[in-house]
């Protein structure tokens, strides 16, 4: 059985974008994935680095949000560094590059297919959903009706004792 985690999302960026990111923390909370974001999790008294340091560490996925302030940022560096580094080929999909503007990558970012964010549009935002979920992106966000459709057909095809659904 695969690692559990506090968090499905780790959003590391910079805090000149925090407006766009801030925005989309509150979608992806609101669609109801577990967010670390800086702004909920750092409460008064705690050691700033250490909190940053283990967030990565307890989220599925990192979400880089790339911009010129980001890759300008020490705090970015070393947030995107912890996972990279256990994972150069990011085979087990722990980080996301995700493309708020027109930026010059490092190298070993560059190589790595992202999210163009730049539009923020819904199709692209069902692609953050979907990595995170392990589904393609077209199946990623169902509707409430296709919800409830599945669930009467799970109740409908069962025999046995039902234990939850």
């Amino acid at each position: 059985m695969g690692k559990m985690f506090d968090y499905d999302v780790f959003l590391s960026y910079s805090s000149k974008d925090k407006k766009i990111v801030h925005a989309l923390a509150e979608r992806l909370k609101k669609d109801g994935l577990r967010v670390w974001l800086d702004k909920w999790e750092i409460k008064p008294g705690d050691l700033i680095g250490l909190k940053i340091q283990h967030g990565p560490e307890q989220s599925r996925t990192l979400v880089m949000c790339m911009s010129s302030a980001y890759f300008g940022s020490e705090w970015a560096k070393l947030e995107h560094h912890t996972l990279i580094f256990r994972d150069p080929t990011n085979a087990e999909r722990r980080f996301i590059p995700l493309l708020m503007e027109d930026c010059e990558q490092p190298d070993f970012i560059a190589q790595f297919a992202y999210i163009d964010w730049r539009k923020q549009s819904d199709e692209e935002y069902g692609k953050i959903i979907s990595v995170r979920q392990g589904k393609e992106p077209e199946k990623a966000k169902l509707s409430q009706e296709e919800k409830t459709d599945q669930a009467h057909m799970v109740m409908n095809d069962q025999t046995g004792s039902l234990r939850g659904v």
